[in-house]
């Protein structure tokens, strides 16, 4: 047998231990609980545009934020947070048509 080849077969037991090791390992705890704050479904008019603001329960701090719309020709323009608890999304309504959004916020306590 090369080399080599006793080195890997030496070091996959120690590889397989060592990945195992409660100091590796993830342990839910240790990360923050989040939850998804959302708005009420509003309306765009056609061609306006529409902030729409979600504030995240109290205790927990906006870490990110999400959208839906209804009509591929719903632009997001905006897309930020607004103090601690609050994320903000603006939509442009580029169509002739009105339309619906949605803003998502997610939360960590």
């Amino acid at each position: 047998m090369s080399r080599t080849k006793l080195l890997v077969l030496a070091t996959a037991p120690a590889l397989a231990i060592g990945l195992a090791s409660p100091a590796l390992a993830v342990n839910a705890t240790d990360h923050p609980r989040v939850v998804t704050a959302e708005s009420p479904v509003r309306f765009i008019g056609a061609n306006q545009t529409e902030t729409v603001t979600v504030t995240c329960p109290r205790g927990t701090f906006a870490l990110s934020g999400g959208w839906s719309v209804s009509s591929a020709s719903i632009d997001v323009t905006g897309n930020r947070a607004a103090g601690d608890r609050r994320w903000q999304i603006r939509f442009q309504n580029e169509s002739n048509q009105s339309g619906r959004v949605q803003a998502f916020a997610r939360c960590a306590y």
